[in-house]
């Protein structure tokens, strides 16, 4: 059967209890003072921030408490609704149905994109190149970009299949959701800013190399400007 990323993931998000706190990542990127990157030296009270792909809205809740206008973005009706009904402090109008090529707000709208875990996500468009000039068209000159990417060596890459050069057909999850779809897989960080950096500069890259009980939690972090 055809992969479908909306089944899949309504599946998931339905069957879930709770919503997760937000990744430890995405707090100390926020939140934390380090050499190359400190963010809390701007200030985030009503900037607009979309948070592309929040699936079950653990940084919504996260990014208004820093004070952000927090909007967001995920592929299906039912999880943008069941968003909606969950963080009613957050205007509904935010919180839409798009895509990675598809991010239904205006040029040059957002202060700051957050894509956390979905940038990668190929469904039917195999060419990341639309996704990286999407996040610029919403993106106001200077906005922030901060996202985070899976390394080859990440468990989700395990037994998978190579589509095309850049691109893994996922064999293996073991969280049995993404069995089908078609990942971005980038050898380095040197490919990621040869990749954004048309339209994005100043990149301050971190790293997570975590072995976490059996899972590879091995991520690549990535800050940066729009041009």
């Amino acid at each position: 059967m055809k992969y479908n990323a909306k089944r899949e993931w309504d599946k998931t998000f339905s069957a879930q209890k709770e919503v997760a706190y937000p990744a430890e990542y995405v707090i100390r990127i926020f939140k934390g003072k380090y050499p190359h990157l400190d963010l809390t030296k701007n200030y985030f009270e009503n900037k607009k921030i979309c948070d592309i792909g929040f699936g079950d809205g653990r940084h919504l809740i996260f990014l208004g408490e820093l004070g952000f206008d927090v909007h967001g973005i995920d592929i299906s009706e039912d999880i943008v609704k069941r968003a909606q009904n969950n963080f009613p402090f957050i205007n509904s109008n935010n919180i839409r149905v798009g895509s990675n090529d598809k991010i239904t707000f205006d040029d040059d709208y957002f202060d700051y994109l957050l894509s956390w875990n979905s940038c990668y996500y190929m469904g039917e468009i195999n060419d990341f190149n639309i996704y990286v000039k999407e996040f610029a068209r919403v993106l106001k000159k200077r906005g922030k970009l901060v996202l985070s990417i899976p390394k080859k060596t990440c468990f989700i890459f395990k037994n998978s299949e190579k589509f095309s050069t850049g691109y893994r057909i996922i064999r293996d999850d073991p969280f049995n959701v993404r069995n089908g779809e078609i990942l971005r897989v980038f050898e380095d960080e040197n490919e990621i800013k040869a990749i954004f950096s048309k339209y994005f500069e100043n990149f301050v890259f971190g790293s997570v190399q975590d072995a976490c009980f059996g899972f590879n939690y091995h991520w690549h972090l990535v800050v940066c400007d729009r041009k």
